[in-house]
């Protein structure tokens, strides 16, 4: 697989599982949270795109907090472009799409991936930061 596909695949896959955790379209359970929870370095960080910082541990306690917490919600991938790859990063932007209660956001997003072969389509997420752009988001 090539490492634009891969980047696509992993990207859209972690986004899919976001969208199914929150409409409680999986359990919560370990087991079901463990694609979310195994994509993220230790490291990882994100910074969202109202400027806070969130680290790893705090971030995956509010995702699993917030199972069937946002019914109805599409999240959606469009235009990823692989910017920079070497031997032990990639890097990647892509626009994610949200619509939620007759609302829909946009936000421009960067992600710095560590190439892990143990890991789904061999890429490790260590940092995403995110900056809305048309209608911005309370």
């Amino acid at each position: 697989m090539q490492i634009h596909e891969a980047c696509q695949n992993e990207i859209d896959t972690l986004h899919q599982c976001f969208e199914a955790w929150f409409n409680g379209r999986v359990p919560k359970t370990a087991e079901a949270f463990s694609r979310i929870d195994t994509a993220l370095a230790e490291a990882f960080v994100i910074v969202m795109p109202q400027g806070s910082k969130v680290e790893r541990g705090p971030l995956l306690k509010g995702l699993y907090d917030a199972h069937t917490g946002r019914p109805g919600i599409r999240i959606w991938i469009e235009r990823v472009r692989l910017l920079e790859e070497d031997q032990a990063l990639v890097v990647a932007e892509y626009e994610e799409w949200q619509t939620e209660g007759g609302e829909t956001t946009s936000r421009h997003s960067t992600v710095v991936f560590r190439r892990n072969g143990e890991k789904p389509n061999g890429l490790e997420w260590l940092r995403v930061h995110e900056t809305w752009f048309g209608r911005p988001a309370p």
